[in-house]
Formats: structure tokens, sequence, C-alpha cells
């Protein structure tokens, strides 16, 4: 009689523990049944109810649609796209500056949420006739903001604010009060300033390397006297750039 009381008590506790475990039900629609130990920001861990002394399995939690736990709490997931690694560092060459007779570059930095990204440009000039009506554009820097309205993926579209601030060379009217004629054989250095709204994609297909395309409208004003090129006028630019990103 004691012998089948311990059975039934057996029997009873078995049964208990089999209703107290957690259910895993998958996006595939799988059920996985055990005992839920950790729940990171990435991973789902458990251990099985056949094997609850053995090793922890971990799960992706982007691969779980919830969890209903032995107490009847339930715990929904939501579904999140695959999380994008992306280096936060970036020194970019412009390749198609060189169309401008420019050597350009720039560092640029990404937050940590993806979101928004500074960068600095430099450029140097060489030739001559690279600008509108023929002025040399000796070189500039400035400062840029770049807004990613979808974060970091593969590829990522980008809207953001430019300025540039930069110096330049151009001809002007020399005039000559003996002959009353102008000539324009004159060179002088001047500051110019520039201001752009700029819109680019970007694409990386590995880790290391960030190839973008940006193109930027504005307005920019050149400090020359006597020159077609002087005050404010539109401004435009485009550019394509090659990047390491470390």
């Amino acid at each position: 009689m004691k012998h089948l009381f311990s059975i039934l008590a057996l029997t009873f506790f078995f049964s208990l523990s089999l209703f107290s475990q957690d259910e895993i039900i998958l996006n595939s629609g799988e059920n996985i049944k055990g005992f839920v130990t950790e729940i990171s920001k990435r991973e789902v861990k458990y251990k099985r109810v056949s094997n609850p002394d053995g090793p922890v399995i971990m799960i992706k939690k982007r691969e779980v649609n919830k969890i209903v736990y032995k107490n009847g709490e339930v715990e929904v997931f939501a579904l999140s796209k695959p999380v994008v690694a992306y280096n936060q560092n970036i020194f970019a060459y412009n390749i198609w500056d060189v169309v401008y007779n420019q050597f350009a570059f720039s560092y640029e930095h990404i937050s940590k949420n993806g979101k928004i990204s500074f960068y600095i440009p430099l450029s140097i000039g060489y030739g001559d006739s690279d600008g509108p009506k023929n002025y040399t554009d000796l070189g500039f820097t400035g400062f840029g903001i770049k807004l990613f309205p979808t974060g970091q993926h593969r590829v990522t579209y980008f809207l953001g604010p430019e300025i540039q601030f930069g110096i330049g060379e151009d001809y002007v009217n020399d005039y000559d009060p003996y002959s009353g004629y102008y000539n324009y054989s004159k060179t002088k250095q001047f500051y110019y300033g520039r201001f752009h709204i700029n819109n680019g994609i970007s694409y990386s297909p590995v880790l290391n390397l960030k190839l973008s395309a940006l193109f930027g409208l504005g307005i920019r004003y050149y400090d020359l006297k006597d020159s077609y090129d002087s005050g404010m006028q539109s401004s435009a630019y485009f550019t394509i750039s090659m990047g390491y990103t470390f």
C-alpha cells in the first residue's frame, strides 16, 4: 500500500512539473517547452524540460514571437529588423572632385544610435578655371551634419546641412584711366562661403567600406570686388566618395 502511494505521489509531482514549465513560441510557429533562465537584449536562454540540469540553450530573440510563462503571464516580442553592424568613424576620399580640379577628403563620426553624424570636409584645389566664370578654387573646409531617418543599413539615405569656408582666385576688372578701358589680366584672391542642403545615399558592401553619392543645393557668397563672381548666387554640388570605416 505504501509502495502504491509513493508511485501515485511521484506521478502527481511529475505531472505538476509538466504543467509548471514555460512555452516559447517562435515566429515560425514552432513551440518549445522548457524553463526560461535569461532574456538578454539579443537572445533568449532556456533549459529543456527533459533535461533541467543540462546545458543552457540559446535562441535569437528576433526569432521569438512570445513566451507563455508557467504562471500564465505572456510576454510578446515585437518583430524587429536584424541589427546591422557599422563602424562609427569614416575617412573618405571624394573621387568625383577631380572633375573640379580638387583633392577632397572628409572625416565623419556617426553617433551610437546611428541616427546622426558630424563631418569635416577638406579640399585642396589645383590648376585653374575650375569654377563658374573661370575662378580658381584654392581650397575650403567647413562643417556638416547628416541625418539618417531610418538609422544605419547596408543602403542608407541621409540628408542635412553643410557650411563651407574657402579661398579662391579670380580675374578682376582692372580699369586703366589713361586708356579708358578695362583689362582682365589681373588676378586677386578672395574668401567665400557656401551653404548647402545635401541629400545622398550610402552603400556598405562590407563593414570597412562605404560608398556614397551626395547632391547639394544652396547659396554661396564671394567677396570679390569688380568681378562677375562677386556677391550672392545659387550653388550646387555633386560628388561620389569612397570611405574607410573604423
